[in-house]
């Protein structure tokens, strides 16, 4: 995007996709220890269909996709679930790390699994995973130098460095045996009808709903439900409407203020808490004027986050405070407050703007050498936290003295990939408590036409010093160690500013409390979906 002055051009996009909360409860949640009804079948709602099935393409990289769907029908062998890492199914016993180096991690699979056509799940279905990985980028797999499948029953993996965050790799496994020699693409994208999961896909039609049913080869503990509806609900009026009139049995309402309506209804069984989900607002650092650590920093003191937050999200969650951290507060490990220092404060703004060279006239607008600093705001249609967003940023900007506009474009998204932005505001639904953000901030991931535009730094930092913090957060073994190395990590991002956290994303969730049993609150959502139930008859 170009203009006749430089601009300062900002992507709203921020994702919605369910997640779930963490365990402070602010209600009861259904009870869980009431024998489970085997049988019967739930529908849930969910307000967009996965982008494809392709676990290891930017397109299957939905949050809720990858819970509802992926991490249901395909083995992963340890899981991030009730807040923290266990031991799947697939594994005889735990996971055996040998620090190195090289740093290696030795899986004994369990001789019980099977893919759902009885064929072995195998060490080679490690392998080939691995090898998907590493054809397409995928960044959980990245930094894996070799797996030796020598023994079908033992998957020996072997680190290119030290990896503390070695427990979210191969999430998921994909069968070799039904794949290999095929476009992994073609088969997977719409759906597949294998599984190495409790649940195995019935059917996914666009636009409508996807149907998991029971796996009747899975190994592990079955699934007490026949099956689970995911009915697709774009529109978020009609998506409450729909559990209002009972067409869905429960729905998943993350960052969404008008939740609140839902909690005094008859019949409902509501809760609402922090999630590991967050938003920040995201300065493209290789762009003019946010190219100056000076401005970013200015930004930064402009913005009241706190009144931005409760605005938004203080009617689920009162006490809510800004993130001061790049990480929700929910996420209790490792959560550090260096970002605290930004709190509006405009003659800190005045201070470092003129100190970097800009001038203001009494009420008017910043400029460096005839050059105003004019800011975009650009984000996608029909995002009604986005809007609200949109417009407290542009209040609070114009008045530190930032010439501020709002554009909504359905390409918002891609030119962000491609960088042709400058601001943006986005969230991140982290799928565990683990701190590394190497892959957010290390200048290797900044997306390029070379890596296909699959980096994740979108900020495009390039700091020696962040590429040094957060490389050696990854590479740190011992849990004391890493955590000052993760203090210090988020120490240097709070002085280079490529990101401002605004907020630990509340999440609240309605079902019917006559109807859904079960650990709703699984954290992330959906991930002990075996252990929900009818508690009457239903479906």
């Amino acid at each position: 995007m170009r203009s006749v002055r430089p601009t300062v051009v900002a992507l709203v996009v921020l994702l919605l996709a369910a997640c779930s909360p963490a365990n402070n409860t602010a209600r009861p949640a259904p009870p869980t220890s009431e024998q489970p009804r085997p049988g019967g079948t739930l529908v849930i709602g969910a307000s967009a269909d996965p982008a494809c099935a392709d676990w290891y393409l930017p397109c299957g990289a939905s949050f809720w996709g990858l819970r509802a769907l992926g991490l249901q029908t395909l083995p992963t062998p340890v899981e991030f679930v009730d807040n923290q890492y266990r031991t799947s199914a697939l594994l005889a016993s735990d996971p055996r790390v040998d620090p190195g180096p090289p740093q290696r991690v030795t899986y004994h699979i369990n001789p019980a699994a099977v893919w759902s056509d009885g064929v072995p799940i195998t060490s080679a279905d490690f392998k080939y995973s691995w090898e998907q990985g590493k054809a397409t980028n995928f960044r959980a797999t990245a930094d894996i130098a070799d797996v030796d499948d020598s023994d079908p029953a033992t998957a020996v993996v072997t680190f290119t460095q030290a990896t503390a965050s070695w427990r979210d790799r191969f999430r998921p496994i994909l069968p070799k045996h039904l794949l290999q020699g095929k476009d992994r693409n073609t088969e997977l994208k719409d759906g597949y009808r294998f599984s190495g999961g409790p649940w195995i896909l019935d059917h996914w039609t666009r636009g409508q709903e996807i149907r998991l049913v029971r796996n009747p080869r899975y190994w592990g503990k079955p699934a007490n439900l026949d099956a689970v509806v995911f009915r697709i609900i774009p529109d978020s009026a009609a998506y409450i409407q729909a559990y209002k009139a009972g067409q869905v049995d429960m729905i998943y309402l993350p960052a969404a203020p008008e939740a609140a309506e839902l909690k005094d209804l008859p019949n409902t069984a509501y809760d609402v808490d922090p999630s590991l989900t967050y938003a920040y607002v995201t300065f493209n650092t290789q762009r003019a004027p946010l190219d100056s650590r000076a401005v970013r920093q200015a930004l930064a003191y402009a913005t009241d986050r706190e009144a931005i937050v409760k605005q938004l999200f203080g009617s689920l969650q009162p006490d809510i405070r800004p993130a001061d951290a790049v990480m929700s507060p929910a996420n209790r490990e490792w959560y550090v407050e260096p970002f605290a220092r930004y709190r509006r404060d405009l003659a800190k703004v005045n201070d470092l703007m003129r100190a970097d060279g800009w001038t203001r006239p009494a009420g008017g607008v910043w400029a460096k050498a005839d050059t105003p600093a004019k800011v975009e705001i650009k984000m996608g249609p029909g995002q009604k936290v986005n809007d609200l967003t949109a417009q407290i940023l542009q209040s609070q900007w114009k008045e530190a003295g930032f010439d501020v506009s709002i554009v909504t474009s359905s390409a918002a998204s891609a030119e962000a990939t491609r960088g042709n932005f400058s601001v943006g505001l986005g969230s991140w639904a982290a799928g565990s408590t683990d701190p590394e953000l190497c892959a957010f901030f290390c200048s290797a991931n900044i997306p390029t036409e070379a890596n296909g535009f699959q980096g994740m730094n979108a900020s495009r930092i390039a700091s020696p010093a962040l590429d040094d913090a957060w490389q050696r957060v990854n590479a740190e073994l011992d849990p004391a160690k890493r955590k000052e190395l993760v203090r210090r990590g988020q120490e240097l991002l709070a002085d280079e500013v490529p990101v401002l956290p605004l907020a630990g994303l509340p999440v609240a969730y309605a079902a019917s409390a006559s109807k859904v049993g079960g650990p709703l609150t699984s954290n992330p959502a959906f991930l002990r979906l075996s252990d929900w139930f009818c508690k009457s008859a239903c479906g």
